[in-house]
């Protein structure tokens, strides 16, 4: 029997569930590769871009149009002041925050008896330690757009071993369950929280890798559809979980991978 209490129903649906007109979106990591990708996308559906990058703005892809209002800022997801200055400038410029793409991120490789303790932490610091500064910095101006989505680019690295690559794959799949534990913290602000894992993509990242032909033989090997996952693929996915046609999806990470981790 009922106790009177109001059950709470969907939201108002959007005219087009995948468009972001009239929403602010800020990415990590958008100078290049994947983060460009996704900034690019994101401004093609409507959304006014926030894209931050530690690298100078010489060095970064020309993926945004210089129309909308989009934004460029230099950001170090190494310092918490730094990306609570970023949130500060994007809701200074545009007004508010309703998306966070968690893409920043490095790699370093070799074996773990050998690495050196500072090459591991350094990756950590950036991937992991990094995507929580960012989203931390980023919960009050998300709380306040009353409808916001975060995703967090994890990797399949994060859900299954890669020989020499300790530090990645556990900053990665940190991640991952990281997006899980927010999405259940930060649903009753209605903010999702979601992870995306990619298989290799062809950027700057895994360049080194891509041409050792025998490793790219096993990995082309253990991917299903044969083939590289490109930016735009992950591009996609991202928008898709950030958009409002995925709003009753939260706390999942999904893999954009060729079916690598149905093995």
């Amino acid at each position: 029997m009922s106790d009177g209490a109001a059950v709470p129903g969907p939201p108002t649906a959007p005219a087009d569930p995948v468009r972001f007109d009239g929403r602010v979106a800020l990415v990590t990591g958008a100078a290049r590769g994947i983060g460009a990708a996704v900034a690019a996308r994101l401004a093609r559906l409507g959304a006014t871009v926030a894209a931050a990058d530690i690298v100078p703005e010489d060095r970064w892809e020309d993926a945004l149009p210089a129309d909308g209002g989009h934004t460029r800022h230099r950001l170090d997801v190494r310092s918490a002041a730094s990306c609570r200055r970023v949130v500060r400038e994007a809701v200074a410029a545009h007004g508010r925050l309703d998306h966070l793409v968690n893409n920043a991120g490095i790699v370093s490789r070799g074996p773990a008896a050998t690495m050196s303790e500072e090459d591991f932490t350094r990756v950590l610091d950036v991937n992991l330690t990094g995507t929580f500064r960012m989203s931390q910095a980023a919960y009050p101006a998300l709380r306040a757009a009353g409808l916001a989505s975060v995703v967090n680019v994890g990797s399949t690295n994060g859900h299954i071993a890669v020989l020499d690559t300790l530090g990645y794959c556990v900053s990665k799949a940190g991640v991952m369950h990281m997006a899980r534990v927010l999405a259940l913290e930060w649903a009753p602000d209605n903010i999702r929280v979601n992870a995306v894992g990619p298989t290799i993509v062809p950027t700057g990242m895994t360049e080194d890798v891509r041409a050792d032909e025998a490793y790219m033989a096993d990995k082309m090997a253990s991917i299903p559809l044969g083939r590289m996952a490109t930016p735009l693929d992950v591009a996609l996915t991202v928008t898709h979980l950030l958009s409002p046609a995925a709003a009753m999806t939260t706390g999942q990470t999904v893999f954009v991978d060729g079916g690598a981790v149905i093995h």
